[in-house]
């Protein structure tokens, strides 16, 4: 019979040799060869864990008893009780400004220790986090020097919003060359109020990483005795830098799904900060927190909670439902019936997460409209060839070809939207046949033959002439959104042949720009803002001076493509009487056939996260989409791991 009890800062688990197979499906597991027992982290999900693994037949020690009623008490119950709470709660310690949804999210982190604010965009998830350090602050609690890691774009913002919102902090917005934020960090260090601001892409930078499975750090010789000569202090991956050790009560990870990808260095750095020994709180704001699977969770778990979710693989093998690909391999389908309840019982102490059209009645109705766009004869005919052949002949007699299958859909895609120029370059430093070779690129005769293929969104463009017709219909403030910037920059050509203005927003602009684009859009002095969704579909505000939205294009991210819907339906938007998302969508093209339906699968899955049903109506989904997972899982659950009809 299993025994678990506590030592020190783990759990013992006793166990007979028929029982390791059983033991082994807890996360961060470990066999201690001088005890002879097995040692699991000593958290709430592990206790969930183990009764979940052996049942009913597990015994309980006393100081473990102890251990997880003061867990349990303390944190889990009036975490979870608030997780879905949207009336006030304790005014003596938040802004009578925010709302009342607002105040029960800062409670819900406040109580729940580090946690993941998963409300949807536009619904005020900075000032919540404010809040939270502001009442820390008040109760005597260590807030500060406080971190916080965010998009670029929104860097200002959060300056913007602390002072708004009264927080006795200092901030300081890491910015510049490389001394200059050097010195920054320098002064922040010596501010115990100090609110550090640093964009997530530079945190690299200024730390060390975190080791991730069997991904091996590159280290100087000052840090390993055989660590590689060549590599020196600013590029070691193991040297402390300026963010560790900083000393950095709380961290704050704003748009926390961007680290998703755990092998990234991006990711791993963001872990090293954030778990250094002085931080007592982490807290995470997202309102996408997966990008296509449950198991895109798990990175953002692991920088809050890095006891309860140690290993991304024993996550997945206990949680995510897999199912065969066409490829041959496995792929993560949705959660694990058999351990769905269990993930939430451990999740949602952790997880809160409020439905806009839940708390936010004073926003205006969303209506999503579609608008169907057919080829021109040139567009059709190079759209038709490459997709059955992966060539094409285009009129000035250039050849464009698609090698795979990735490169022919991003082909396919640029024609559903306009014609296209091909250009054939000499590219010997792209040459593809010395990949474990990067040295003798650009070196070997075969490079000198290389040539790369540059396409160009060129017009005629169908959908163009479809958004200029619907512009103007409409005669009021309009965001224009693609994903290329190619496109966007067609449209801009159109509109300065017409004599009429607009303001962009693309990637590489300053903030300067960028927010002087918005302040004339907002003032009146032009009526039109052309964004490609990459720049401007996240962190920006102010768009919602505008209630229509054209989408020439949509994402292939489902992160993104809500991201760009919620600049438009988002507090401050309640002064229109409706917002309407227009999709130009061209027929009979991979737009239609593949992208979408992929969309809506993803958007389920997320469903699946945030059990947020009003969530898929507002995507426009009918009820029955809302039925579709629970179908597809019985279906991979009942064909024998998913192989097709007939075949077993």
């Amino acid at each position: 019979m299993p025994h678990a009890e506590r030592r020190d800062d783990v759990i013992t688990v006793a166990t007979k040799y028929t029982e390791k197979d059983q033991i082994k499906q807890i996360p961060g597991s470990r066999w201690d060869k001088n005890a002879q027992v097995w040692t699991v982290p000593l958290t709430w999900a592990a206790c969930i864990q183990l009764r979940g693994v052996f049942g009913q037949e597990l015994t309980i020690g006393p100081l473990l008893q102890q251990w997880s009623y003061d867990e349990y008490t303390q944190r889990v119950i009036p975490a979870t009780q608030l997780r879905t709470v949207i009336t006030r709660v304790n005014d003596d310690l938040y802004d009578s400004r925010l709302y009342d949804f607002q105040t029960a999210g800062a409670e819900f982190m406040r109580v729940g220790g580090s946690a993941l604010l998963g409300d949807d965009m536009g619904m005020g998830k900075t000032p919540q986090i404010l809040a939270v350090l502001k009442a820390l602050t008040t109760i005597g609690e260590d807030a500060f020097p406080a971190l916080v890691i965010c998009p670029n774009s929104v860097k200002p913002g959060w300056v913007k919003q602390a002072h708004q919102w009264n927080i006795d902090c200092n901030p300081y917005v890491v910015a510049g060359s490389a001394k200059q934020r050097r010195d920054v960090l320098a002064a922040a260090q010596r501010d115990k109020k100090a609110l550090v601001i640093i964009n997530i892409e530079a945190v690299r930078l200024f730390s060390r990483l975190a080791p991730y499975g069997s991904t091996s750090l590159k280290a100087c010789r000052e840090c390993r005795a055989h660590g590689e000569e060549k590599i020196k202090p600013p590029q070691c991956e193991v040297h402390l830098k300026e963010l560790n050790n900083f000393g950095f009560s709380s961290v704050i990870l704003d748009e926390a799904h961007r680290i998703k990808d755990p092998s990234s260095k991006q990711t791993r750095a963001v872990w090293a900060v954030g778990h250094d020994a002085s931080v007592k709180r982490r807290l995470a704001l997202t309102g996408t927190p997966i990008a296509d699977n449950v198991g895109d969770l798990w990175s953002i778990m692991h920088f809050l909670a890095p006891d309860e979710y140690p290993t991304k693989s024993r996550f997945v093998d206990r949680y995510a439902l897999m199912a065969w690909n066409p490829f041959g391999s496995m792929d993560i389908v949705g959660i694990n019936p058999q351990t769905k309840e269990e993930f939430f019982k451990i999740l949602d102490s952790r997880f809160r997460r409020t439905p806009k059209a839940l708390v936010l009645d004073q926003l205006p109705h969303v209506v999503r409209a579609t608008r169907w766009v057919d080829m021109s004869p040139k567009q059709e005919r190079a759209y038709r060839e490459l997709e059955k052949s992966l060539i094409t002949r285009l009129d000035d007699g250039q050849v464009m070809i698609a090698p795979n299958n990735l490169v022919n859909a991003t082909r396919l895609l640029q024609l559903s939207s306009s014609y296209c120029n091909v250009e054939w370059v000499n590219a010997p430093d792209d040459c593809p046949n010395h990949q474990d070779e990067p040295h003798l690129k650009g070196k070997m005769p075969c490079c000198e033959t290389h040539m790369k293929c540059i396409v160009t969104l060129a017009e005629p463009s169908t959908k163009l002439d479809e958004m200029e017709n619907a512009y103007d219909d409409l005669g009021k403030p309009v965001i224009i959104a693609a994903m290329s910037r190619q496109l966007i920059e067609l449209a801009a050509n159109r509109f300065k042949k017409r004599k009429i203005p607009f303001g962009m927003i693309v990637g590489g602009m300053n903030d300067f720009d960028r927010d002087l684009a918005i302040r004339r859009f907002v003032d009146g002095y032009h009526n039109i803002i052309l964004m490609t969704i990459q720049a401007g579909g996240t962190g920006v505000d102010g768009l919602q001076h505008a209630d229509t939205l054209f989408c020439l294009q949509r994402s292939w991210s489902m992160i993104e493509n809500v991201q760009l819907d919620g600049r438009v339906d988002r507090i401050g938007s309640e002064k229109h009487d409706s917002v309407t998302i227009v999709d130009f969508v061209t027929r009979n093209t991979i737009e239609e056939t593949t992208q979408y339906p992929r969309l809506i699968e993803k958007y389920e899955r997320l469903e699946e996260i945030n059990r947020d049903r009003l969530r898929l109506l507002r995507q426009g989904a009918t009820q029955n989409d809302l039925h579709t997972l629970d179908a597809e899982e019985n279906r991979i659950m009942n064909s024998n791991l998913g192989a097709p009809d007939g075949m077993v």
